[in-house]
C-alpha cells in the first residue's frame, strides 16, 4: 500500500550532514560543560525585591477598600512593569547557552520544593485574613524573600545557572 513507509524508504543522511549534526552535537556539549559564569552582586537583592514589590503592589490595589480608577490603574502598571523587570532580569542572569536550568544547582530539590510549599503555605493563612490581597502581598513578599536567598547562595557557590 502506498502509505506504508518502511525504514528503506527513509533517506540516509550524507557524510556531509552527518559531520554537521557531529558537530553541532559536539558544540552544545562543550558549551554545556564550559563552568556557569558568576551572577552579579547585586542580582539576588533585585530578583526579590522586585518580586516582591511587583506582587506587593498588585495586591495592595484589592487590599485598598476604596481605590480610584488611577490609582489602581497605576498600581497594574507598576507591578507589570517590576515583575516585567524581574523576569527580564532572570532570563539574562539565570540562563546559560543551551541550559535551561529548572532548578538551582546549589540548593537539592528537596529544599527548593520545601521552601516555595513554605511560601504557599504562609500565602494561603495570609488569604485566610485578608483575602486575594493577603495571598498576593503574602506570596510575593515571602516568594521574594526566597528567591533572594536561593540566588544569594547560588552566588557564593559560583554555580549560576
Amino acid at each position: 500500500m502506498w502509505l506504508e513507509k518502511t525504514m528503506d524508504d527513509v533517506p540516509h543522511p550524507t557524510a556531509a550532514e552527518a559531520r554537521a549534526a557531529l558537530g553541532a552535537a559536539e558544540a552544545a556539549r562543550a558549551a554545556a560543560a564550559r563552568p556557569a559564569h558568576s551572577l552579579p552582586s547585586w542580582y539576588p537583592a533585585a530578583n526579590g525585591v522586585l518580586l516582591a514589590v511587583g506582587l506587593g503592589l498588585l495586591g495592595l490595589q484589592w487590599a485598598l477598600p476604596h481605590v480610584t480608577w488611577k490609582l489602581a490603574t497605576a498600581l497594574e502598571m507598576a507591578a507589570a512593569l517590576l515583575i516585567g523587570a524581574h523576569c527580564v532580569l532572570a532570563q539574562r542572569f539565570e540562563r546559560r547557552p543551551g541550559i535551561i536550568q529548572i532548578s538551582p544547582r546549589s540548593v537539592s530539590p528537596q529544599t527548593l520544593v520545601g521552601a516555595y510549599a513554605g511560601v504557599l503555605a504562609f500565602a494561603a493563612a495570609a488569604a485566610l485574613l485578608w483575602h486575594l490581597a493577603g495571598f498576593v502581598i503574602a506570596a510575593g513578599v515571602s516568594g521574594g524573600l526566597v528567591n533572594w536567598l536561593v540566588l544569594r547562595r547560588e552566588r557564593r557557590t559560583g554555580a549560576a545557572s
